[in-house]
């Protein structure tokens, strides 16, 4: 008997002992009745959890079986333990024959277990499509197919991943080209900063300007329709980087649900883009009240109020990310801006000129210095740190400048007063 021959016998042994009833092949040192039905079931399911965590497959094989033959309702998690260990073995197979063998029982397995539970059959679905693309080659219709009917179109709550896998699919033929990009809009509607859902949108649109009016077109033939208001809205953002006209229709989504996150997230985006920083402000004040927990929506805050040249509020801000997130350099790099530009604002303003610096001013840049230093301490910030710093050293107190105001080295300095009143803080020189 050839490998192909032994291949198809297997699988007709294993479709023909799924398709005999529960109860039909419990007899095996028992008298049939349910009391020892549910005996072995529960001591084959035992044996298989055992086996399974010490990936002993072979016996697990054999329990698993078993409870197929049994009753393969009876336990929740067992058809996804038993398709996770044939994927464990078609993985490591030595041959591309024994891995197909592997591939077609987990298919067989996933049919099992939608027959066990038709409640499931979507979970099984998108199980299906995943090991169709890891086991076959050529069989992405299938998998479309397969992801298709586990999602029932219901983009809004499907699983991410596999939104991003039928997305993918869709994209790599022509003909499913407009499909790709209806789901990528799903995505990028539930997680604007998707990066695999925007990198796969610039791939398919050729030409956005286009597909943007495209958007247009379809939204103001349906103005009603706040699903194509939002693709209008991110076809600007993102197609087209019009973020004047971005603004324009992310203020309309806000206005008819104040209570959308991401809708605040891109008007605040696309008005700090156009310098409209007033706007700004009160977009990320209301994301800070939807989530006072984003990290990034109190540093976006502090860098549209430093825009505005609020520096006490954008420090304030600022440090509302810190403690979320005392590493991250970002807000750190914000403080010390704030301090730079209350010594530009005070010195060409209140003093006339540079000529007319005082020590204080210099005690300030020294601050904001200790600050771009603590910045430095996050990779992603350090050398723009490093860089800012090095370019206030010439501003610094010098040692002369230290002694003829009488500022003793090594002691902290109060700044909390002036221009800096709102400072309150001590450097040390």
């Amino acid at each position: 008997m050839n490998k192909i021959m032994k291949r198809s016998f297997m699988l007709a042994v294993l479709l023909l002992l799924v398709a005999q009833p529960y109860g039909a092949l419990a007899q095996e040192g028992d008298d049939g009745s349910g009391e020892d039905t549910e005996r072995l079931l529960r001591r084959n399911w035992s044996l298989f959890l055992e086996y399974f965590k010490t990936n002993d497959f072979k016996a697990a094989k054999k329990a698993g079986w078993k409870i197929i033959t049994l009753n393969p309702a009876r336990f929740k998690t067992f058809h996804t333990k038993m398709i996770a260990l044939y994927d464990s073995l078609a993985t490591k197979a030595e041959t591309t024959e024994e891995r197909a063998a592997y591939a077609d029982t987990i298919m067989t397995l996933i049919d099992n277990g939608i027959g066990a539970f038709p409640d499931r059959t979507q979970e099984f679905e998108l199980i299906r499509g995943y090991q169709i693309e890891r086991q076959y080659v050529g069989r992405d219709r299938d998998a479309i197919e397969a992801y298709e009917t586990g999602i029932n179109s219901d983009y809004a709550n499907a699983d991410m991943y596999y939104l991003q896998r039928l997305a993918v699919l869709y994209s790599n033929d022509p003909e499913t080209k407009p499909q790709a990009i209806k789901v990528l809009q799903a995505i990028l509607l539930r997680d604007p900063n998707d990066p695999t859902a925007q990198a796969l949108m610039k791939n398919l649109i050729s030409d956005p300007a286009e597909y943007v009016g495209i958007l247009r077109d379809a939204y103001y033939a349906d103005t009603g329709n706040r699903q194509k208001l939002y693709e209008l809205a991110n076809g600007f953002y993102e197609m087209t980087q019009n973020y004047d006209s971005a603004a324009v229709y992310f203020d309309k989504l806000t206005t008819l649900d104040p209570s959308v996150k991401n809708y605040w997230e891109r008007l605040g985006a696309s008005l700090l883009y156009i310098g409209d920083y007033a706007k700004a402000v009160e977009a990320y004040k209301k994301i800070t009240e939807l989530d006072p927990e984003s990290k990034e929506a109190w540093l976006n805050l502090a860098r549209s109020v430093l825009q505005e040249g609020d520096y006490p509020d954008a420090r304030k801000y600022a440090e509302k990310a810190t403690e979320l997130d005392p590493e991250w350099g970002a807000p750190h790099m914000v403080i010390a801006n704030a301090y730079e530009g209350a010594v530009q604002r005070c010195v060409e303003r209140s003093r006339g000129g540079w000529e007319n610096m005082k020590v204080i001013d210099k005690m300030v840049y020294l601050l904001a210095q200790s600050v771009y230093a603590r910045a430095a301490r996050d990779p992603q910030y350090e050398a723009q740190a490093r860089q800012r710093s090095g370019a206030l050293s010439t501003l610094v107190p010098t040692a002369e400048d230290l002694f003829v105001n009488k500022i003793p080295r090594g002691q902290p300095y109060m700044i909390n007063k002036d221009c800096y009143g709102w400072i309150g803080r001590s450097v040390t020189p």
